[in-house]
């Protein structure tokens, strides 16, 4: 049970940290009447993350373990990159699962409640349905099972996964140069932003949550908005 919590212990303390640097250094200014819809979302959230939304992707790893399923156990790559790589499929695989969450009309709904946040800071990291997680924690297990991702990659990844969230969505003024240099690896603020745009075409891209290889990879990179208008409407 420690070990299902150590991912939201992480985002916990990265929230509170993010927090105080959005008072010091905002990109834009706040609209706090947002924060009990968004802050009691996030409890929930916390609450699912840790139950839910954790233990069923690591259960997942367990059986996968026990039962020596998984293409990393059936095609083992050398020990020292089993880890780290095992960890980049599971980002891979939440892009795509964010891209599908944009496209499946019975999941939309689900995400759209984190779109419609009218502005966007750390508690954005954390507003999300409850049938979103459970929803991504199902496919999560599936990944997991097929890859055959160990108990400790998938802990790992989620608490990446966590912090990635919070900071992406964090009000936090960044130099256009150091974002540009950034961005050549990660996701910024000021990326994920164009994402959250009330404009349709800003939404569909950049979907990712950790590096922004993917959205580069896979053609859904955008450089600047068409608008400055955040919600979905």
């Amino acid at each position: 049970m420690l070990d299902a919590l150590f991912p939201s212990l992480i985002v916990a303390t990265v929230a509170v940290l993010l927090a105080v640097a959005e008072l010091v250094i905002p990109a834009r200014g706040e609209v706090r009447s947002r924060w009990p819809l968004n802050l009691g979302l996030g409890m929930l959230s916390l609450l699912l993350g840790a139950g839910v939304g954790a233990l069923i992707p690591l259960a997942g790893a367990f059986w996968a373990q026990n039962h020596g399923i998984g293409l990393l156990r059936w095609l083992p790559p050398p020990a020292i990159i089993t880890l780290p790589l095992t960890v980049v499929l599971l980002d891979l695989a939440i892009y795509w699962q964010h891209r599908l969450f944009h496209i499946i009309p019975l999941i939309w709904p689900l995400h759209r409640l984190h779109h419609r946040d009218e502005a966007m800071d750390v508690t954005t990291g954390v507003r999300f349905h409850p049938g979103e997680i459970l929803v991504s924690a199902l496919f999560k297990v599936i990944i997991v099972v097929a890859i055959g991702a160990s108990p400790l990659a998938v802990l790992i990844f989620q608490a990446l996964l966590s912090v990635a969230s919070l900071w992406e969505h964090a009000n936090l003024r960044i130099s256009p140069a150091t974002d540009r240099a950034l961005r050549h690896v990660i996701v910024t603020p000021a990326m994920h932003l164009i994402h959250h745009g009330r404009d349709g075409d800003d939404m569909r891209t950049n979907y990712g949550f950790s590096t922004s290889l993917w959205d580069r990879l896979f053609a859904s990179y955008r450089e600047t908005a068409t608008t400055d208008r955040l919600g979905a409407e």
